[in-house]
């Protein structure tokens, strides 16, 4: 007998949903540029590491989706278990990943990609059970569509918070520090409000409805991708716009840490990334907010593909609107800058939701097809391809800041050399000849009475030249174009599971 949803479980399982993309945030967003701008590490060493990292989840994804699925229920239910597990060792993980490093630049490669890689482990553990549990709580399409809504709405606020948190608060107050410092300090207050909401779903929340279940292995696993046309549909699809849309969104950060004033001159450091996700993020709260109601309107297959459409359209406009900023019209331009990429999130919810409830789907045309429920290793399918993307995403941006030749970041204390002075530490580019651009001649001349005085270059106008952004752009906002047009295609080809379609075979399953 089906359980009702309650919606005291949708509500801690959506809370759950937040610490998970917290974490997810912090890293996408964050670390990359905590790698090449401020440990000066080679981007397309690192990001070409990050793929491989990715190649390795293709064999341990499979391996722990196996391990969770043959687990034992116990009191608390198949998966909270799980989850527990796995936001203790991501918490731990992700701050690690921002503890700074010194000494020997080897050492530094190999420590970060270690950590990274046990990161996307910790994620793999937590992640593959945590939305796994949703068809135990959600039965019907509609329920799912309620869970996964909330889920996703409350989720996207993580990518928000973590921004505001690192742009608005932890940054402007310990830049003074050292940049270091302060994210080692982003680290571990992400991990803090990963773990909290996380156990928040573990605590409150009930596995309602008992699936069927069998144990399986790993040949079982490469089976069920190989009957499950409708898996092999949705990874690809899902996979072509993820990485269109991580392109362009997780690594953002890198267009507002080049443009601030003493860059390009086109955003103001105090409110511009904030601003950003705070109309991008309206945007896609309203699309999540109203999906439920557009579904009984529009068909949920067509608002799926309208998502890619959406993405499209953002990607054209991110690109074009640096072309008409005017230097020193902070607001202006941090406004039209949002507003283009508040497509870009309304299309990312839409998309985001459609995704989540469509795994769950397959995963009952995998029991009609072979017989066996088999979620978590349903699950980790979509896990994977979020990793992967991810890192691919990355590769794509590290070839692209490469190509753009953008100087790296260092903390440097101001301390007169004669009398001892303080004056705090700033954060300056610096080039490949460790020169340090200075823009501000206030800030030059207080440079040129320290240590550091015969390093210190006077720029005028600009500290990054537009050609260089122009190239970092179209390798974030024109790449991820024909992705999404690939994606689009590949979805109304070979996708199909909806509609009647999926409502006979669910019917099917439920008369066994």
């Amino acid at each position: 007998m089906n359980a009702k949803l309650k919606t005291g479980h949708v509500v801690t399982y959506s809370l759950g949903s937040l610490g998970l993309t917290f974490s997810q945030n912090c890293v996408n967003t964050f670390f990359l540029v905590y790698l090449c701008a401020y440990q000066k590490l080679n981007p397309i060493v690192m990001t070409v590491a990050f793929v491989l990292a990715g190649v390795w989840d293709a064999v341990n994804d499979p391996m722990l989706a196996t391990l969770i699925n043959n687990g034992k229920k116990t009191k608390l239910g198949r998966y909270r278990p799980w989850i527990a597990l796995g936001a203790a060792l991501n918490a731990v993980t992700l701050t690690a990943l921002f503890i700074p490093v010194g000494g020997n630049v080897g050492l530094r490669y190999a420590y970060y990609i270690i950590m990274y890689v046990l990161w996307g482990m910790s994620s793999t553990v937590l992640n593959i059970p945590f939305w796994a549990m949703l068809p135990t709580i959600a039965d019907t399409t509609e329920e799912r569509n309620r869970a996964s809504s909330l889920a996703k709405l409350i989720g996207g606020l993580g990518g928000f918070l973590c921004s505001t948190l690192a742009t608005s608060f932890i940054f402007p107050n310990c830049a003074p520090i050292g940049m270091n410092k302060a994210y080692l300090i982003l680290g571990v207050a992400s991990a803090g409000i990963t773990l909290v909401f996380v156990m928040l779903t573990v605590v409150f929340n009930k596995e309602n409805y008992e699936l069927p279940h069998e144990d399986v292995g790993l040949k079982q696993i490469f089976y069920f991708f190989k009957t499950n046309d409708q898996l092999r549909a949705y990874a690809v699809n899902f996979l072509l716009f993820t990485i269109g849309s991580t392109i362009a969104l997780s690594q953002i950060i890198y267009i507002y840490t080049y443009s601030y004033e003493n860059g390009t001159n086109l955003l103001s450091s105090s409110y511009s990334f904030t601003l950003f996700w705070i109309i991008a993020c309206t945007g896609q709260g309203i699309a999540m907010f109203f999906y439920n109601q557009l579904t009984k309107k529009i068909p949920r297959e067509k608002m799926y593909g309208a998502s890619f459409f959406g993405c499209i359209v953002s990607f054209v406009l991110l690109f074009l609107v640096f072309f008409v900023l005017k230097p020193g019209a902070y607001l202006l331009n941090s406004v039209l800058v949002a507003l283009s990429g508040a497509f870009l999130m309304t299309a990312c919810g839409i998309n985001q939701i459609g995704s989540t409830v469509m795994i769950a789907d397959v995963a009952d045309y995998g029991e009609y097809k072979t017989g066996k429920r088999s979620d978590s290793v349903i699950f980790s399918i979509q896990t994977f391809i979020t990793k992967l993307a991810a890192a691919i995403a990355m590769l794509i941006l590290g070839i692209g800041i490469s190509v753009a030749h953008l100087p790296t970041i260092s903390d440097v204390p101001i301390v007169d050399k004669d009398t001892g002075e303080y004056y705090g530490t700033v954060q300056l580019f610096e080039d490949d000849e460790g020169n340090y651009l200075v823009s501000d001649a206030e800030t030059y001349e207080k440079l040129l009475h320290t240590e550091y005085g015969d390093r210190a270059v006077l720029v005028e106008g600009s500290v990054v030249g537009e050609k260089n952004m122009t190239i970092l752009r179209a390798f974030m906002f024109l790449i991820p174009i024909p992705l999404a047009a690939l994606g689009y295609v590949s979805y109304k080809k070979r996708y199909w599971l909806y509609g009647e379609k999926y409502q006979k075979i669910k019917d099917e399953i439920d008369r066994k």
